[in-house]
């Protein structure tokens, strides 16, 4: 009887972390354009679909002409109010490329804001290749490399993505593969060039869900949903958590305000 109830229990669970309708969704894109990286006001991250009550949350402020330039990051204290835990900044070229990246944050008990993480981005004939990672270290103050990015733009997509330690020894990479440029494939190595991480994107209208599978079988782990408006703009992402022993999670939801 202990074992028939067991079963019946994953049964519910199993049921309850499958995706809605995964028959509706194919591999062709549905939308002229999927804009992932469009210019929120705010990012909201949630532990309901509705949204009631966010946990973290993330405002972004832009120069004249449109480029972003400081996101501040909150997050639910245990009273339950958001405060600010971070804040980011950013800076430009003259010729409008992205330069360098500053996350803030409050040392200690001191009222103080002070550089934590930061990355510098290097270009070659326009195209962004290189991305330096550092942190800013206190109590003594010393700028340390962390690591480095390595990027590969083909045709204005990232169809490849190479990190290294400090060392510069490389530890993970990625492959994009794109149609009508739009991401339909990501597939992660390790750092022996042996597969960890598959995801594959599918597309039904303003819809895409995107798939994790286990890296050498068919097997579903986790399944995101993101939905767009009707100007093509990313509105929303759920979490759905797709193998029974990781049903355990809670899903989450991410709403983007314009």
């Amino acid at each position: 009887m202990k074992n028939l109830l067991r079963f019946l229990f994953m049964a519910v669970i199993w049921s309850a972390c499958q995706p809605n309708d995964p028959a509706s969704f194919g591999v062709e894109p549905q939308l002229s354009a999927y804009a992932d990286q469009a210019p929120a006001a705010q990012k909201l991250f949630c532990n309901s679909v509705n949204c009631e009550n966010p946990y973290s949350q993330e405002i972004y402020m832009y120069r004249p002409d449109g480029r972003l330039s400081r996101m501040d990051q909150l997050n639910q204290t245990a009273s339950g109010k958001l405060e600010m835990s971070f804040y980011t900044e950013f800076t430009y070229s003259p010729a409008g490329q992205l330069t360098n990246k500053v996350r803030y944050g409050k040392l200690g008990g001191d009222a103080r804001w002070v550089p934590y993480d930061e990355s510098e981005y290097i270009y070659t004939d326009g195209l962004l290749t290189l991305e330096r990672c550092y942190f800013n270290q206190h109590s003594p103050e010393q700028r340390v490399l962390t690591g480095q990015i390595e990027y590969v733009i083909r045709d204005g997509n990232k169809v490849e993505q190479k990190w290294y330690d400090a060392q510069h020894k490389l530890y993970n990479r990625v492959v994009n593969d794109y149609k009508n440029n739009t991401l339909v494939r990501e597939t992660w190595y390790g750092a022996s060039d042996n597969v960890i991480r598959r995801f594959e994107h599918r597309f039904a209208g303003n819809r895409r869900q995107i798939s994790e599978y286990m890296p050498t079988s068919s097997e579903l782990i986790s399944l995101v949903e993101k939905s767009y408006d009707s100007q093509g703009r990313l509105s929303s992402e759920e979490t759905k958590v797709i193998n029974p022993l990781l049903c355990t999670m809670q899903a989450g939801t991410i709403r983007y305000v314009y």
